[in-house]
């Protein structure tokens, strides 16, 4: 860590002071079969322990958990993993179940022009309400940008076609890109999310893994993985298939936590991006480009974001003070933003100028 860096992490956790609160009691595996993973996945050293005594703080999945870390290739996975048969059993109360109604946005009719216009004159999306010179005007913001960019997943007009959305939970996102004349298909293995993006919105969504799935091979002109990746027991495997479907000037954008954030640096085992026992594997850059380059994919841009995190100290804070976060509704959250999260976000964008910090990757690439 840089001097800088280390400054940094300094000031924002004399912010949040961690709080003698002791360890959480733990539970027993005696639920969820597991089993022992010490090796690095891409290099095969022996990892060391990050952190030990770790359980379930969001869902309350029974077991103890540890992550490792590879000194080498700075990859962080979990350890004991479950079985395959048992990933399910991580999942029971996952946010993928959740039904959005529809409420009318608070930030009304003014926020929808404004992500019209950004849409319009960044991503050439041809959207109600938009206005191009207003979108050139608001573009120039970098981090407005990037926040609206992210609803498409900075995918553009002009490369429309065949989209994948592997993990595509109930289906907002695809919803959303069939509506910008996209032809969206969905993977996801939760069934209820499942049934939820079939019914409300009528979408082709497969259930099951992207390997049951049997797509043709060059089939889709653009895939997408929203914090995915990290949830898999073979990432490489992953993304071997990723490559096999796409055309060969298609494209894969993926977003996944950053494993090298202020974030981590500044909360440690209260980092919501940890999400034990969920997170199977953590990346920093240069583990993504391991994992990206073990499975034959060339990467055109690899790059850090800060557009969450605001929300990510919310998180965090409220982890830090709870010792668990206590449903994370968005409404609890945004009390704990504040100017401290809104401080973090700007520090974390200007880290990111310089290619450090962000809560998230996020990484373009083809076959």
């Amino acid at each position: 860590m840089n001097p800088m860096h280390s400054i940094l992490v300094m000031i924002f956790s004399n912010l949040h002071p961690r709080p003698n609160i002791g360890k959480l009691v733990m539970n027993e595996n005696g639920g969820v079969n597991v089993r022992d993973v010490r090796y690095c996945l891409l290099c095969g050293s022996r990892g060391t322990v990050l952190y030990t005594g770790l359980s379930d703080r969001l869902f309350d999945v029974p077991g103890t958990w540890m992550l490792m870390r590879c000194q080498s290739c700075q990859l962080i996975w979990l350890n004991p993993q479950p079985t395959i048969d048992d990933v399910k059993k991580l999942y029971a109360q996952y946010f993928t179940h959740q039904k959005v109604e529809n409420a009318p946005h608070k930030r009304g009719v003014i926020w929808k022009k404004l992500k019209a216009s950004i849409l319009l004159s960044g991503f050439g999306y041809q959207m109600e309400g938009a206005n191009k010179i207003l979108g050139s005007i608001l573009c120039q913001i970098s981090p407005l940008k990037e926040i609206i960019g992210n609803s498409t997943m900075w995918l553009k007009a002009s490369e429309k076609g065949r989209l994948l959305d592997v993990g595509c939970g109930n289906g907002l996102f695809l919803n959303q890109m069939e509506r910008l004349g996209w032809k969206a298909v969905g993977v996801e293995q939760d069934g209820e999310a499942v049934s939820i993006a079939r019914e409300r919105y009528g979408l082709q969504v497969f259930r099951g893994s992207l390997e049951e799935a049997k797509f043709p091979e060059g089939h889709f002109d653009a895939i997408t993985m929203n914090h995915v990746i990290e949830h898999v027991l073979d990432p490489i495997g992953l993304l071997k298939e990723c490559r096999r479907i796409l055309k060969p000037d298609g494209k894969l954008v993926m977003v996944t936590p950053n494993s090298k954030s202020l974030g981590l640096q500044i909360f440690d085992e209260d980092w919501r991006g940890l999400e034990v026992p969920r997170h199977m594997y953590l990346f920093s850059p240069h583990a993504m480009r391991a994992c990206a380059g073990a499975a034959g994919l060339a990467i055109q841009e690899l790059r850090t974001t800060a557009k969450g995190a605001r929300w990510m100290w919310a998180a965090c804070s409220l982890l830090r003070q709870d010792g668990a976060n206590p449903g994370g509704s968005p409404e609890k959250l945004s009390n704990w933003v504040g100017l401290q999260g809104l401080a973090f976000q700007a520090v974390e964008y200007v880290l990111c100028g310089f290619g450090q910090g962000g809560e998230e990757l996020v990484i373009t690439a083809t076959r």
